[in-house]
């Protein structure tokens, strides 16, 4: 397979470098089971626009997407099976840009077909001089040339008099246009060399109307050349020729279970997180290779990013064609690596922490993975001394029992990352469920006080206050909520009901790490400042319907700390012995697994 991006310039050129002339052929046929030409006005203009809004910076170039062509096995041409609207509009752009003597006789129609006329028209009126249509009327211009009244002639009539009003009405340099949309206008050549018939080809790109991808453009790659590669090695008898398409067959068939594996909802989501380039765009808000639509490319992206690349581009991959064995080999080994992590306990939980609470890079892992010598413990170790100066910064001492640390509102970005790796470390033991992509992540979490704090609305101490008067005070005080809803606005009063809560919630260690958890948004909201003993029949009844509950909440809501035991049979209250118990805990479990 020869290269896959060629300039404007070199489509159409007639130097030995052309694309025609390197394949031997004289120009593009456009057969008759194609549609006519059906660019609108609107269609030329934004092209225009696009191309003319592009700015090339060394080798980034403004790509026109694909075209697909077929050999014609009678005419030394190809047949255009798909990108004739695209290739057309070129030839009506460049020859306003005067540059028909490169053009001319590029694009043809089949002669004696219903696109005759249509072939007539581009080389006498478009390109040839025996008419300037920029100023004319259609309806005159057809008075005088009836011949020509067909909708396609009107669709490139329409398309020539849009250009020449786009130039003028913006007052565009067409010498610069014109140097831009030779060099730095790419398109995407899919040379189909096959026995295929270009019917049936055609019949299979339009019955989706989807461009080809980036990835589909790899796989081409590898299908055709990888086994040509290891085909020209064995010669050319028919033993040999056996093999190259089984071959082929084979790598079709392994490169649709990297594909399924990677379509996975739960793979795709997971990796996603540890790419950190993007494809670049072929055009404005348009790439080719789309990771929304073609998972695939998420390995691909990770591959481009793994060799040092800030953007996966359809010229890394082409650096990589002319040894198209080793470019297989090198997705394939990644793609197995990949696997082999996602389904390692410890190394799925490490990478999926590492890569949703800091910014690792996925090519700084890969190298530690790929040092010679290295050994799957080495990597784990590399993994957890990651976590542990993500924990421990500048080698600070763990002190998670202290009472000086308001954890809700000093140290909030710390907390989550221990209590999401609680959840981690409990998931790495042997029988444990793995934890969902999602669990890496504090998004859709709430931090709860099990305990619950004052609130901070007036209107909500209210109730508060009930909570206070019904399940921690010996003796309740009722009296002080007498006329609150008519005394919310009076400071004094304000004033007494917050006196009243500090001095029955002071001595609870409300903000202690030991007495805060990560709680789903809405079941949080939900069960607001009810006692302990709600929330945990709330949310043990969430369990048994299958919600999921993250490890480390779950054993704190039912007590189960560190040694496998209850800490006291009261399951009722929640109090400053389950908060310092639990903080105890806490602190022994993040100790013993950074050291």
């Amino acid at each position: 397979m020869s290269n896959l991006l060629y300039s404007v310039q070199d489509i159409f050129s007639n130097e030995a470098n052309g694309y025609l002339q390197k394949e031997k052929k004289e120009f593009f046929n456009i057969p008759v089971y194609q549609r006519g030409y059906k660019w609108k006005p609107s269609q030329v203009n934004k092209l225009l626009v696009d191309i003319n809004n592009f700015q090339p910076e060394g080798t980034k170039f403004y790509c026109l997407q694909n075209i697909t062509i077929v050999p014609d096995k009678l005419l030394p041409a190809f047949s255009v099976v798909d990108g004739q609207q695209r290739l057309t509009t070129l030839v009506v752009l460049l020859s306003y840009l005067d540059k028909k003597d490169l053009i001319k006789g590029k694009v043809r129609f089949p002669p004696n077909s219903i696109r005759e006329q249509t072939n007539n028209f581009i080389n006498d009126i478009i390109i040839g001089d025996e008419g300037f249509i920029s100023d004319q009327d259609w309806d005159v211009f057809i008075r005088l040339n009836s011949q020509f009244d067909h909708q396609d002639i009107f669709y490139l009539f329409s398309a020539y008099q849009a250009i020449d009003a786009w130039f003028k009405e913006f007052k565009i340099n067409v010498e610069e246009f014109s140097a831009k949309l030779l060099t730095n206008v790419k398109i995407i050549v899919n040379n189909i060399s096959d026995d295929s018939k270009e019917e049936k080809i055609f019949g299979n790109l339009n019955s989706k109307r989807i461009p080809l991808d980036g990835a589909d453009l790899v796989r081409a790659i590898l299908i055709t050349r990888v086994a040509y590669e290891e085909g020209k090695k064995e010669g050319a008898d028919i033993k040999n020729i056996v093999r190259v398409n089984e071959r082929r067959v084979r790598i079709g068939w392994e490169l649709d279970d990297i594909n399924n594996w990677w379509s996975k909802k739960d793979v795709k989501n997971y990796f996603k997180k540890l790419i950190s380039i993007k494809s670049d765009e072929i055009s404005e808000g348009n790439r080719l290779f789309k990771e929304e639509r073609f998972p695939i490319n998420n390995l691909l992206l990770l591959f481009a990013e793994k060799n040092g690349k800030e953007k996966l581009t359809l010229e890394f991959i082409e650096e990589k064609n002319n040894n198209a064995l080793a470019l297989y080999k090198g997705i394939v080994r990644l793609h197995t690596t990949l696997k082999d992590w996602y389904l390692d306990r410890e190394i799925y939980h490490y990478i999926g922490f590492l890569f949703a609470q800091s910014k690792i890079k996925f090519a700084e892992v890969w190298e530690i993975w790929d040092t010679p010598g290295a050994t799957r413990k080495d990597f784990i170790l590399y993994l957890k001394g990651k976590i542990r100066d993500l924990i421990l910064k500048n080698d600070e001492v763990l002190n998670l029992q202290s009472d000086n640390v308001n954890w809700y509102e000093n140290e909030q970005d710390k907390l989550v990352k221990i209590l999401i790796l609680l959840d981690v470390i409990w998931s790495i033991k042997e029988n444990q469920a793995f934890l969902p992509n999602s669990a890496f992540e504090k998004y859709g979490n709430d931090i709860e006080h099990i305990f619950p704090q004052n609130p901070r609305e007036v209107k909500d101490k209210k109730a508060y206050i009930e909570f206070l008067n019904t399940h921690v005070l010996a003796t309740p005080n009722r009296k002080i909520l007498e006329g609150f809803d008519t005394k919310m606005d009076d400071t004094n009063y304000q004033k007494k009901i917050d006196d009243f809560i500090t001095t029955h919630t002071s001595q609870t260690k409300i903000h202690s790490i030991g007495n805060l958890v990560l709680l789903n948004a809405s079941k949080n909201r939900s069960i607001g400042n009810n006692p302990y003993a709600k929330k945990r029949a709330a949310l043990v009844d969430d369990i048994n319907r299958g919600t999921f509950m993250r490890p480390h909440t779950l054993k704190v809501f039912v007590r189960y700390f560190d040694n496998g035991k209850l800490e006291h049979p009261d399951t009722a209250h929640w109090t400053n012995i389950d908060i310092e118990a639990n903080a105890n805990a806490i602190e022994k479990t993040i100790t013993s697994f950074l050291n």
